[in-house]
Order: C-alpha cells, then structure tokens, then sequence
C-alpha cells in the first residue's frame, strides 16, 4: 500500500470536509448568503449522492458470499445496530437520534451511512458533527490495531478478512486495515463490507418509519403522497440503482463512476451541513465523552462477534 492510499484511508473527505465547515462556520463571519447554499447543500445536495451511492452496490454478490457468511453479517449489522443504541441511550445517556447514527456508522458504512440516515431521523447537526468527527480519530486507532488480532488470536488471512470487513466503519478504512495484512484478507474483507452496505437502503426506510413525526401527515393524503412521506425518492432511487446495478444494466465502469460523484456530493453536503447555523463547537464537545465511550464500545462489540462468529462457523477459508 503506497503512502496517498493510507493517508486517504486514514483521513476521510467526508469528515475533513464536515470539520472544515464547522470551522468557517465558527470561527469566519460569513456573509449572509451563504446559509441558502450550505441549506441546499445538507439537504438537496445529500440526498443526490445517496441516490448515485445506489448504483455501485451489486446485490448478487450475497450470493457469491454464500449463504453462511451472509447470516454472520446479517447478525453482525442487526446486533451492532440494537447494542449500540442500546449502550448509548441506556448507559451513557445519549439523545435517541445520537445513539442510532452511531450504531449506523459502525454496523453499516461509516459516514456516508450517518449522512444518509441522518435526515430521515431527523438528526441535528451537532450530533452529526459530533459523531463524524469522534469516530473518524477513533477510527484511525482501529485501523492500526486491529492488524494485531492476526498473530495473537492464530487467525487464517480468510478470518482476519472477515473480522475487519464486519467491523471497520468505512471501505477505505476497510482496504486500510486488510491489504496491510495479505490481499487474500483485503479481497474478503472489501467484499464483507460491501455487503454490509447493502443494509442501507432498508435501514434509512425503517428509521424514517421509527422517526416519522405525526405533525408530517396532511389530512386527505393521496396514496402517491404517502409512499413519498413513507420512502424518500432518493431512498427508493438507491434501490431501484443497486437492483439495475445487479443485473448488470448499470455495468461496472458506469457504477464505479456513480460511487466516485457520489463521494465527491457527500463531501460537498458535509461541508454545507458544517457550514449550516446549527453546528455550535461548545454543545458537539459536550457530547465528546459520552459518544467516544460509545463508539468504543461499538467497535468492540463488532470485533467481538466477528472473531467469535468465524470460528464458531467454522470459516477458515
């Protein structure tokens, strides 16, 4: 791996760009236009790069995953999902809404995952920021430990693929902490990551069930104007773009194009929603404790089942 590959793995644009923006926000007078574009951005812009997001995502590759490694995904999302909203609204005490962006970023597809999701419940931008930027610094602690597992828990190249596929936050993060190992650990673990991101579509809907605010609903709604209050165009346009992407009608060359626009209109809506008034420095640090403890505590538990899964199902490769 060549030094731009780690230092991109390392520092993701979507939290550079949602920390620079909460930088201006707080620290620049900016002139009064700007709060339309950063609005435009964190809403209209976001929900573009989930929609383009759906067409890089190839739904046949469960199959080719096979049927054993699925369910240790399906596990692994669903579990890590529960226990972390669990710990972080339980135990340490976190907003509702904060709890579950944790739990979505470290079970699914780290920041694009909190970007996603966050609309549909209806998140806060400091509880955005908050989390973004406190998992990506953990994040690089996972990446340069996690390699360690190998030598002290005897695991095959096959495991340890599998272990950082289910439990590292983001696919570059994921290349990080799994090429540096073999390629063998690097091919499993990017394909357990792409499955994982599969959940994020039906996560978003069922969220914006959970969080659908009564005051939402008109009377005398058409049936057409409740499936769009239901499921958001750009949450039935990231699966409609993952099932054409499936069959091959989007082809390879045409989904990874998709991915890298998407990735660069994340970026641009982190730095909208950075820029956005609601982002206060003083109120994201307040929550820093409460959401590294939380975050620890999810990676953990990832680590944990992953590891425990891949022996107790016997998968070596």
């Amino acid at each position: 791996m060549g030094p731009g590959l780690a230092l991109s793995a390392v520092v993701d644009a979507l939290a550079v760009a949602i920390i620079a923006g909460v930088l201006l926000r707080n620290l620049v007078t900016l002139p009064s236009n700007v709060d339309a574009g950063a609005e435009y951005a964190s809403k209209q812009i976001l929900e573009a790069s989930v929609f383009l997001l759906g067409a890089s995502v190839d739904v046949g590759q469960i199959v080719e995953a096979g049927l054993t490694l699925f369910l240790l995904i399906t596990f692994s999302v669903i579990g890590g999902l529960t226990f972390t909203w669990l710990f972080g609204h339980f135990v340490m005490r976190l907003e509702f809404r904060l709890s579950v962006l944790v739990g979505v970023r470290n079970s699914i597809c780290g920041n694009s995952a909190v970007a996603a999701v966050a609309p549909a419940i209806r998140a806060t931008p400091n509880e955005v920021a908050a989390e973004i930027g406190i998992s990506a610094i953990m994040g690089v602690g996972q990446i340069l430990l996690l390699p360690l597992t190998v030598p002290d828990f005897d695991l095959t190249h096959y495991q340890y693929g599998i272990i950082a596929g289910s439990s590292v936050y983001a696919v570059p993060q994921v290349v990080a902490a799994s090429f540096a190992v073999s390629n063998l650990s690097g091919q499993v673990a990017t394909l357990v990551k792409l499955v994982r991101v599969l959940f994020l579509g039906p996560m978003i809907i069922v969220r914006g069930l959970l969080h659908r605010d009564s005051s939402d609903e008109a009377p005398h709604q058409t049936l057409w104007e409740q499936v769009k209050l239901y499921i958001p165009w750009f949450v039935a346009g990231f699966l409609l773009l993952a099932e054409l992407r499936s069959l091959d009608i989007v082809g390879t060359d045409l989904g990874d194009d998709a991915k890298t626009w998407s990735k660069f209109l994340f970026v641009i809506a982190m730095v909208g929603l950075g820029l956005g008034h609601g982002v206060d420095l003083k109120k994201v640090g307040t929550l820093g404790t409460k959401v590294a403890v939380t975050v620890l505590a999810a990676i953990s538990f990832m680590i944990v089942v992953g590891t425990v899964e891949t022996f107790v199902l016997d998968l070596k490769g």
